[in-house]
């Protein structure tokens, strides 16, 4: 696998970052003083990311025949925003907790802070030095007002020409939980081709840098979680069970974007507190899907997703065994927004949770908003 040293000294000093981090004064308020993240800096100049950091090695003896059409070095590929979301994840362990924020979108719950504009830059830098003539989109560059999003990804995936990359970017998904200082956020980078007319994830790694976990895939080679790749053990000789719900852990999204959609939610936690083994609200939509591949959570359901928070999370799941579904049952893709993601399950059982959760969504009026 192809290897190179890379520091954050050599990532920080870089033209766009000096300006962004260099003698400003008064770029942070609040709890982080200028002071303070000079002082982070100056530790992340001394960190060697491939002395520290563990890489994905993707198994060469494990290749399905469903991979992506596309020829580019996927190992190259992953290799690469491994060590984008290693390095955008140093400056988020300095910053956790400690900064203000800076802005807000749609509403007053999305926030963005200083290191979420930061986080990108260096994603950005790190990905178009290995990656010039591919193509780059990120959260903090979209104006989400309206169908923001929408049109933004239907510009982006319409730049992607035969053999083209999209990189989509969240820097921090989990903000709200990142400024809080709640270890509940991640990087999360995936990464698109054109297989005919269609847009396919053909690559993915979601880093939560206070936990030490990297999952990442690649299309047709698996799913890792820090370097080691994930191997479900399904039970073959188990008869097929009708119903799984009350032994299910289950996360549910908390969508901020409208009252509607929160209101969903709220009817949705309501209906199946009684009927499963745990409910979560982990709040960062990569976070929980990275946990549903490694079997830590059941399922996740939520609303009105952007393609940045699931980019990388749709071919790490079904990389891992799992389904990502539309509520109407049917295979989501990058376009989707409404979305209902399983973890990989036992022989016979595909649909099973899938269908169950889309039944209780139904009765209680959670699907339309």
């Amino acid at each position: 696998m192809r290897m190179k040293t890379l520091t954050i000294a050599t990532i920080l000093t870089s033209k766009s970052l000096a300006s962004a981090f260099g003698t400003h004064q008064g770029l942070f308020s609040g709890r982080f003083s200028n002071s303070c993240f000079t002082s982070a800096v100056a530790q992340l100049k001394s960190a060697k990311i491939s002395q520290e950091h563990i890489y994905t090695k993707l198994d060469d003896d494990f290749a399905r025949n469903n991979t992506t059409s596309n020829n580019r070095d996927l190992q190259h590929v992953l290799t690469t925003i491994e060590s984008a979301a290693y390095a955008a994840g140093e400056i988020a362990l300095q910053t956790s907790g400690k900064i203000s924020i800076k802005s807000t979108k749609i509403n007053i719950r999305d926030l963005v802070t200083e290191s979420d504009v930061k986080c990108q830059e260096v994603i950005k830098e790190i990905i178009t030095k290995e990656f010039p003539s591919d193509r780059f989109l990120g959260e903090e560059d979209v104006d989400l007002s309206g169908d923001g999003s929408v049109v933004a990804l239907r510009r982006a995936i319409g730049n992607v020409e035969d053999d083209c990359l999209l990189f989509i970017v969240d820097p921090i998904d989990g903000t709200t939980n990142f400024q809080a200082g709640l270890p509940l956020y991640a990087v999360s980078i995936g990464v698109i081709s054109m297989n005919g007319n269609q847009a396919e994830v053909v690559a993915g790694i979601i880093y939560n840098p206070t936990l030490g976990e990297m999952t990442s895939a690649a299309r047709g080679r698996g799913c890792y979680l820090n370097n080691q790749r994930i191997k479900h053990v399904t039970d073959k000789q188990h008869k097929p069970r009708t119903s799984v719900l009350s032994e299910s852990l289950i996360n549910v999204g908390f969508p901020i974007a409208k009252e509607s959609t929160l209101q969903a939610s709220s009817r949705a936690v309501t209906a199946l507190a009684t009927k499963v083994r745990g409910l979560r609200m982990i709040a960062s939509a990569s976070q929980t899907m990275a946990w549903v591949a490694q079997g830590k959570l059941n399922a996740y359901f939520s609303w009105d997703l952007n393609a940045w928070d699931i980019a990388a999370g749709v071919v790490i799941v079904e990389e891992s065994g799992g389904f990502v579904s539309n509520f109407d049952g049917s295979k989501a893709d990058i376009s989707s927004r409404d979305m209902i993601i399983t973890s990989c399950p036992n022989n016979g059982e595909e649909d099973v949770l899938r269908d169950e959760l889309i039944a209780i969504l139904e009765e209680n009026y959670c699907i339309d908003y």
